[in-house]
């Protein structure tokens, strides 16, 4: 009876296994290749480093991009994470400026009050404080210099 209860927790063990690891990755393996298989000349890619860039050509097992004009770099196919489409850049482009329009809003209002803010009593406190502190440590050092 005990051998047939561990043989069962085995095979528990490993069907939890083939679920949650095996059989996931085996998905994102398969999108991936099927997002490879769709690449075609002029779609603009991003590798697993990061670099942007357009295909040029493509090989059984490799892609040319031009990443600048006038230059072109060759990756493995497997070395692309993504296909950039025009749509999602547009809308993050949108998203980016309307940030920086709100900040700049913020920046310039801070830096008004600033202008016409006094520095605060802690602050002068705290200089006075740092002032004392560094001529005693002057006095220190002069005192342990030898003669």
């Amino acid at each position: 009876m005990g051998g047939a209860a561990i043989i069962i927790w085995i095979v528990v063990f490993f069907a939890i296994f083939y679920f949650l690891a095996v059989r996931p990755q085996r998905r994102q393996r398969q999108a991936h290749q099927e997002m490879v298989a769709m690449l075609k000349k002029g779609d603009e890619i991003v590798t697993v480093g990061g670099m942007f860039g357009v295909v040029r050509r493509l090989g059984d097992d490799w892609v040319e991009l031009e990443i600048t004009k006038g230059t072109r770099v060759r990756f493995l196919k497997r070395a692309i994470s993504s296909i950039v489409s025009e749509e999602e850049d547009e809308e993050e482009y949108d998203e980016y400026e309307d940030e920086i329009e709100g900040t700049a809003d913020e920046d310039e209002a801070t830096d008004e009050e600033l202008v016409d803010a006094e520095p605060p009593e802690a602050e002068a406190e705290d200089e006075a404080a740092l002032g004392e502190a560094a001529e005693e440590g002057d006095a220190e050092l002069e005192a342990e210099k030898p003669a």
